[in-house]
């Protein structure tokens, strides 16, 4: 058999970005058909593997990395990928973002490798287009005003999605330990047009709000306290790992996964501890997917309380990654790295 000189399309996060891969709206396109997908039984998401090098240790200190491998029947064409991202928090101490990677995608019929892309900004923009989705369903309309805990990236995406999932949304509240709060209040004010205004607790931020969100690296002890969430008509984003009080969600009409089997193995979230802990049973949680389709409702009543707590699913890296490792193609973008010439090496 002939050896051919192998090359693989590599893609910087600056490429990423060129060719639609910042675009929450996009996302939430490609988040819409993933879900549909995956209720069609044309997805296979494996459960995400988490590397930690110490598991004495939690992850705040030490970090972790985490692996997330997809399959995607599209009808007319397939994508298999894997997802490599590293997070620590201590990076912003030392100027480097908290979680950085790699997204590569293989050839379905050869399984060999195609193309290599950034996994940072793809990571955070689907996130943001899982929550615009998200929020078209389950939060009430008419919300004005949302609170945030946590002004990191994953944040900034939030607010994106749920901006433009929620015409009526005018007012922001905002907090973090650090000065991120106040650099992201300007920011994102600006390129929202939101008034957003920084508050000095994580109580200040929920108080009284009918929607907020909770985006932290890695906690291990919940940042909101169930007393201080009103106790109707409230939707609650988990979107880090235990950021809320568990005991909160006993007072949830309905708690929502992505997927519950990925929460479930990961076992570090929210609702995860509170089905551990005998807080609430496992039957209360239900999946994503069917609300998407519409097989199962989303919200029914403004009194109604409803707690999202998405996973993060590789099949959501998978298909924003292939949108734009197709559009790289088609504009030319992008630079050809040779990972062999010869298969003959022994």
């Amino acid at each position: 058999m002939k050896n051919r000189e192998k090359q693989i399309l590599f893609l910087s996060l600056e490429d990423v970005v060129a060719c639609g891969g910042a675009d929450v709206e996009l996302a939430a396109a490609d988040m819409e058909r993933g879900f549909t997908l995956l209720h069609q039984g044309k997805i296979v998401n494996p459960m995400k593997t988490t590397l930690r090098a110490h598991s004495h240790h939690h992850e705040h200190n030490i970090g972790l990395v985490n692996f997330l491998p997809a399959y995607v029947d599209l009808g007319e064409e397939e994508i298999i990928t894997c997802k490599l991202l590293g997070a620590m928090p201590s990076n912003a101490d030392i100027g480097l973002p908290r979680a950085t990677g790699l997204i590569a995608l293989f050839d379905t019929v050869t399984k060999s490798p195609i193309a290599i892309l950034d996994a940072q900004v793809i990571s955070a923009t689907r996130t943001g287009g899982v929550s615009l989705i998200a929020t078209r369903r389950l939060a009430s309309p008419d919300t004005e005003e949302i609170g945030l805990v946590g002004a990191g990236v994953n944040m900034r995406t939030q607010l994106l999605g749920i901006h433009k999932g929620l015409p009526s949304l005018k007012r922001v509240r905002v907090y973090s330990r650090g000065d991120t709060k106040n650099l992201f209040a300007r920011e994102m004010a600006e390129r929202t047009g939101l008034a957003i205004k920084p508050v000095q607790s994580a109580h200040e931020a929920v108080d009284g709000v009918d929607f907020y969100v909770t985006c932290l690296p890695n906690v291990a002890v919940p940042v909101v306290q169930a007393k201080w969430v009103k106790q109707k008509g409230v939707t609650v984003y988990n979107i880090g790992c235990y950021e809320n009080e568990s005991v909160l969600l006993k007072r949830m009409n309905r708690v929502i996964a992505d997927m519950w089997e990925q929460g479930k193995h990961r076992g570090v979230q929210t609702h995860a501890i509170a089905v551990r802990d005998g807080i609430i049973p496992e039957s209360l949680i239900e999946d994503f997917a069917p609300v998407v389709v519409g097989k199962r409702p989303g919200r029914q009543s403004k009194d109604e309380n409803i707690f999202f707590n998405p996973t993060g699913l590789g099949f959501e890296d998978a298909i924003v990654a292939w949108r734009v490792y197709k559009e790289a193609k088609k504009r030319g973008t992008g630079t050809w790295i040779t990972l062999w010439k010869s298969t003959k090496w022994i």
